[in-house]
């Protein structure tokens, strides 16, 4: 089944959200030489003639606009909506959109569309509300609100239209619940279907004495590490308020900067964006995910890859790990429940633990390998082929 995964490779990288969730599945792609899965490329892909016409008259046109890059974007894909192209996508049995917006901007040529259309959203709340809450800054969206607010009604008609909608699981689905008032009324259970992730295994460039050596941290000291975006969905907030309830603890935190401010303690050390998240994680004793809402953490399998005890807020797609304390995954639904679970956790037996997370590696090496991963793709096509 020829499949057109329409998302463009120059943006794929071993990050977070459908860039890494994509960057997993093109290497196995690569891989294994499959001849039936395309991403978009510069090299392949042209758009066609009187597309490319046509978008440089509207490009002449609108030059003199003053708008964001945000707001930019937002009206080219409005005017993308309403033509033909820039590509045929009749040359495929699948097209599989990773996100509303690029759904969106091929309204007019899905109309034409002979297959099937696949959507995976990939946000841990109603996309609409993920990007103005967590993509836009306050400001940028009230100038703009009347271009933004389409944003919105690209979610229901992407929803409504896609043939199918993937999920990494059923509880994946949740924050489309709390955040989003018609998602029960748009959901068609017919046209849900689950796919579980998979990531590489990752590496561990730095020992755990060198990171606590450089960072001036005691061996014996216990650590709590974080990877992620500084934003209250990723539960940076709660964590600064468990922090100021714990003694004796130091918290090392990965990631972009948001709009919290973090502590002023030596036992809090933020080390920025890296690209090595994994050495900071190994040097810790404890990772924690305490999202408000949780699609499905590609940081967890991650970190399971290299086996670290971690604690997870029982929500959403996290809710797949309940019950796995024998591999080292604890969870939580309060604070409350938090700050119990790390004080036992210190207090719990260091071997005991080496042996949890030995557990935790089989567990990924049996589901969350990318090649299961990529495997249960294709299996996934097959079926919807031999439903079409």
């Amino acid at each position: 089944m020829k499949t057109l995964i329409y998302f463009q490779e120059k943006y794929i990288s071993p990050s977070g959200g459908p860039s890494g969730y994509l960057y997993n599945l093109k290497k196995r792609r690569d891989e294994l030489a499959d001849p039936e899965i395309f991403f978009l490329n510069e090299r392949d892909f042209h758009a066609i003639l009187p597309y490319r016409v046509m978008h440089k008259l509207h490009s002449m046109r609108t030059s003199g606009r003053e708008l964001s890059a945000n707001a930019a974007w937002i009206e080219e894909v409005l005017y993308q909506s309403e033509r033909n192209g820039p590509f045929d996508l009749n040359e495929f049995d699948v097209v599989h959109f990773h996100s509303t917006i690029d759904m969106y901007s091929q309204k007019k040529n899905l109309e034409r569309f002979k297959g099937k259309v696949l959507l995976t959203s990939h946000t841990p709340k109603m996309p609409y509300r993920e990007y103005i809450e967590d993509t836009l800054e306050h400001d940028e969206y009230l100038r703009y609100k009347e271009i933004f607010d389409h944003v919105e009604e690209f979610a229901e008609y992407s929803f409504r239209n896609a043939d199918y909608v993937v999920f990494p699981c059923e509880y994946a689905e949740e924050p489309y619940y709390h955040t989003w008032d018609e998602y029960s009324r748009i959901r068609d259970p017919k046209k849900i279907m689950y796919l579980p992730t998979g990531v590489p295994k990752v590496s561990v460039r730095k020992t755990r004495s060198e990171i606590r050596r450089s960072l001036n941290i005691p061996d014996d000291r216990f650590v709590i590490s974080f990877v992620g975006r500084h934003i209250s969905v990723k539960g940076y907030d709660r964590l600064i308020s468990l922090f100021e309830k714990l003694d004796n603890v130091t918290v090392l935190c990965c990631g972009k900067a948001g709009p919290f401010k973090h502590p002023e303690s030596p036992d809090w050390i933020e080390i920025g964006w890296t690209d090595d998240p994994f050495s900071y994680v190994n040097a810790s004793d404890l990772f924690i995910l305490p999202n408000r809402e949780t699609y499905f953490d590609l940081s967890l399998l991650e970190m399971m890859s290299i086996g670290k005890c971690s604690l997870i807020s029982l929500t959403g797609g996290n809710k797949t790990f309940a019950g796995k304390q024998d591999c080292g995954i604890y969870t939580f639904k309060t604070d409350e429940e938090a700050l119990e679970q790390i004080k036992f956790l210190m207090d719990t037996d260091k071997e005991l633990i080496k042996s949890e997370e030995a557990a935790q590696v089989r567990l990924y090496e049996a589901e969350y390998t990318v090649s299961r991963f990529y495997s249960r793709y294709k299996d996934m096509l097959g079926k919807i082929c031999h439903e079409s």
